[in-house]
C-alpha cells in the first residue's frame, strides 16, 4: 500500500523530471538574500552566461525538502553547515564551509547600550522578535545566545525572555518588520543588519556565536526545540552540489568559493573555505 505522502513525493519528482531545466537551480539560506540577489547571482550570470533559478528559505526547511524529495536543486546553501550532514551520502558528496557570521541585536532607536537589551526584552515595554526556531537556524541560534547570556551575565533570564519574544517565519520577515517599526528589535545576523541598514549592537564574542575560539563556552549552551536538541557552536555557512546536479552546479559552487568570497565580505561576512 502506498501512503499519501509517498504519492505526493512521487508526483513532485515526476513533475520536476518533466520540466526542461536551463541554467542552475539553487536553494539558499534566506539570511543571504541580499548577497545572492544583489551580488553573487548577477556577477555569476554576467561572468558565465548561465542563468540562475534561486529560491530562499530557512535552512532546516531546505534540507527537509531535499530529503523528502520535494525539491531537486543543483546547489544547496545552508546557514548551518552541520545541517548538510543530513544529506550525506544519498543527496550530496562533500560540502564546503565557506563563511562565518555573528548575531547582533538590531533595533529601531531603542537604547540598548551594554547589556540593557536583556532588560528591554524582560520589561515587555518593547517588542522583540526571533525567526522561527523550527525552520530557521537563526531562530534556534537566537535561543542559544539567550542561554549563553544567562551564563555570561549570571542572570536567570531564559524562560521569561523567550516567552516575551515574537516569532517570525524567516529572518527576512523579522528584518522587514524591524525596518517597518512593527517591532522594536530582534536577533539578526550581522550581515543582515548591515544589508538592511539597521541600527544594531554587537554582543560580546563569548555569546555572539561568531568566534570559533570561544567554541568551548558556546557548547555549554543547550536548547530544545520541538523535541530536537541544539548545542551552541560557531556560525558557519555550508554549500554543496547535489548528486543530480548538472555541470552548472559545479560551476556555481566553484564561483562562490572563489570570486564569491570577496563579494560576501563586502556584506560583513568572514570568508573561509574548508571541505568536509
Amino acid at each position: 500500500m502506498v501512503h499519501r505522502r509517498e504519492l505526493m513525493k512521487l508526483a513532485a519528482l515526476t513533475i520536476a523530471g518533466c520540466i526542461q531545466r536551463s541554467g542552475v537551480d539553487v536553494m539558499y539560506a534566506a539570511s543571504l538574500q541580499r548577497e545572492m540577489e544583489e551580488m553573487i547571482i548577477p556577477v555569476f550570470q554576467n561572468k558565465t552566461g548561465i542563468p540562475v533559478n534561486a529560491e530562499a528559505k530557512g535552512s532546516v526547511a531546505i534540507v527537509n525538502l531535499v530529503k523528502d524529495g520535494y525539491r531537486r536543486p543543483d546547489v544547496v546553501i545552508s546557514a548551518d553547515s552541520d545541517l548538510l550532514k543530513g544529506l550525506k551520502p544519498e543527496f550530496i558528496g562533500r560540502y564546503a564551509v565557506f563563511a562565518s557570521n555573528s548575531i547582533v541585536i538590531a533595533h529601531r532607536g531603542v537604547d540598548l547600550s551594554g547589556n540593557s537589551w536583556i532588560d528591554a526584552i524582560l520589561s515587555e515595554r518593547y517588542r522583540f522578535g526571533i525567526s522561527d526556531p523550527l525552520s530557521d537556524p537563526l531562530g534556534y541560534r537566537s535561543l542559544i545566545v539567550i542561554r549563553l547570556a544567562e551564563m555570561y551575565y549570571g542572570r536567570k533570564i531564559y524562560e521569561k525572555a523567550v516567552n516575551n519574544l515574537l516569532i517570525f517565519g524567516l529572518e527576512t520577515d523579522l528584518a522587514a518588520n524591524i525596518r517597518a517599526g512593527t517591532v522594536d528589535g530582534g536577533f539578526l545576523y550581522r550581515n543582515m543588519a548591515l544589508a538592511h541598514k539597521l541600527e544594531f549592537i554587537q554582543l560580546p564574542e563569548e555569546i555572539d556565536l561568531g568566534s570559533p575560539e570561544h567554541e568551548e563556552f558556546y557548547r555549554k549552551a543547550v536548547v530544545e526545540v520541538d523535541g530536537k536538541v541544539y548545542r551552541g557552536k560557531a556560525i558557519l555557512y555550508g554549500i554543496a552540489e547535489t548528486r543530480w546536479s548538472t555541470k552548472y552546479g559545479r560551476e556555481f559552487v566553484d564561483f562562490v568559493l572563489s570570486d564569491g568570497l570577496e563579494l560576501l565580505e563586502k556584506f560583513g561576512l568572514k570568508a573561509t573555505v574548508r571541505w568536509m
